[in-house]
């Protein structure tokens, strides 16, 4: 993995996280019908998480456009999609088949995206930056 690399996985972060909010809005009907689930009342809770990670898509962006200039952004992001995958793990651990199985999709995403943004803080430590 080299800097060439880094970059381009940072945009397709931030394309995961911004893309993915507004997949989620368009189709939170059609996702929640599939899970056998209402989607949550009041909105604001489940909108307001979407705005959250739709914001860490824009931090993601910001790192692939100065990479060394926003490592702190990147720490963020790893606490963050750990906590975000620890709350859906713990979940599905303690409240077997209450949270849907199609919910792993974004978790393995994001807990891939974990150990990538390592890998760039360990690049970027090896590089003296």
């Amino acid at each position: 993995m080299d800097e060439a690399f880094f970059k381009r996985m940072f945009l397709v972060g931030a394309l995961w996280n911004v893309a993915g909010g507004a997949l989620i809005v368009w189709l939170t009907g059609w996702i929640f019908a599939t899970a056998h689930l209402s989607p949550p009342v009041p909105w604001v809770y489940y909108y307001s998480w979407i705005a959250l990670f739709t914001t860490f898509g824009i931090g993601y962006y910001l790192v692939y456009l100065d990479m060394y200039g926003n490592k702190n952004l990147v720490i963020l992001g790893i606490i963050g999609k750990l906590g975000f995958a620890a709350i859906f793990i713990a979940g599905m651990v303690w409240g077997p088949g209450k949270v849907p199985l199609v919910f792993l999709i974004p978790v393995i995403g994001d807990l891939v995206f974990v150990w990538l943004f390592w890998r760039f803080l360990t690049f970027a430590r090896q590089m003296g930056k």
